[in-house]
């Protein structure tokens, strides 16, 4: 005989009732019983319920009290709770579902009810949960082959840019590592939502998208630009910006498309406004591009290029301590200078050019 996979959970303080009810359904569930929601709640969150039947009149904390600390547990928060109970008149059902319970049930019950109700609500919840789940999992498919043009996208950028080849993926790993230490710090709490972040992470490769905008002769010259070049060359912050904006009005939700149009314009904007493409100063500059501006610096300048040398990590360092606070954001600079030796870690982990 197989034995039964899901499981319930009862809370009651009379036992007789316990036992009662977890006969009814000793057939369609493995069966938890409780005298109290303190004993219950001290084992339940690590069980696999599909359901909770909870008395409401029980000495020590009542039912509506128990349920809110159910509620307020995460593993738990889902779970349908059925009151099962002498309590019936309408303020107390009332009360009981407002509390979050899916289903009010009597004392005075046939088998075949409570069986059927209690059936009903954890076939719901099981259904639910198993959609739930195909969603994350349809979802997270769409994450891995977004991640993957979005590799394949900035490899084709760099293919371009023979002078950055490692660049993307590096810089990637540096934001990821200014955004922890942001979080560690408290800063920018409000901003940093988790998707957010996820957005911002993944749409790092890509910051120099517009560079594909630029003629190979100015992008792989073997030496430094002209001045006539560099303003050519500047220009792929446009040119990144325009072409994202454009995809934007192709989707309904363009929340990652945003965070890669805003950091593609403005990682070379400056906090005292004497960067380009806007001249946007301060907060004004927006948070992608302010965190990207740290990274993408840093890599340049400990990367060798053909007019310079790679330069240690501690001059560069240096030279951006020195420009917080007019080049850098001073917060986002001071998250860079408690974590640069990660810095540091990962651009020899990665060997930068």
């Amino acid at each position: 005989m197989n034995m039964p996979s899901r499981h319930i959970a009862i809370i009651d303080d009379n036992r007789m009732k316990r036992q009662f009810l977890g006969k009814i359904l000793d057939d369609i569930f493995v069966i938890h019983q409780y005298g109290s929601g303190r004993e219950a709640l001290g084992e339940i969150p690590q069980l696999p319920l599909q359901g909770i039947l909870l008395d409401i009149d029980m000495p020590g904390e009542d039912g509506f009290q128990v349920i809110a600390r159910i509620k307020a547990i995460p593993q738990l928060a889902d779970v349908p709770v059925i009151f099962v109970t002498a309590l019936t008149d309408h303020d107390i059902e009332r009360r009981g579902l407002e509390s979050g319970a899916v289903d009010f049930v009597g004392n005075q019950f046939s088998p075949e009810i409570i069986r059927a109700r209690v059936l009903y609500h954890a076939d719901l919840y099981t259904y639910r949960c198993n959609l739930e789940e195909r969603v994350r999992e349809k979802t997270n498919t769409i994450f891995e082959l977004q991640d993957a043009i979005m590799v394949a996208l900035s490899d084709l950028v760099e293919r371009r840019d023979e002078n950055t080849a490692g660049h993307a993926q590096r810089t990637r790993a540096y934001v990821k590592r200014l955004i922890e230490q942001l979080q560690h710090d408290g800063q920018f709490a409000a901003e940093l939502t988790e998707n957010f972040v996820r957005d911002l992470v993944r749409a790092a490769p890509l910051h120099d998208i517009g560079k594909i905008g630029v003629p190979d002769a100015i992008l792989n010259k073997p030496g430094r630009l002209s001045r006539e070049e560099f303003e050519d060359i500047k220009r792929h912050t446009i040119f990144g910006a325009s072409a994202i904006t454009r995809a934007m009005q192709t989707v309904h939700d363009g929340s990652f498309l945003r965070v890669l149009r805003d950091m593609s314009f403005s990682h070379h904007e400056r906090w005292d406004g004497k960067g380009y493409p806007l001249g946007l100063d301060g907060p004004r500059i927006p948070l992608a591009g302010r965190i990207m501006a740290i990274a993408d610096v840093y890599d340049a300048l400990i990367s060798r290029r053909p007019y310079k040398e790679a330069m240690p990590h501690e001059q560069a360092v240096a030279i951006i301590r020195d420009g917080i606070g007019t080049q850098f954001d001073p917060v986002v600079g001071a998250a860079f200078l408690a974590c640069e030796s990660d810095f540091h870690d990962i651009a020899r982990q990665q060997q930068p050019l």
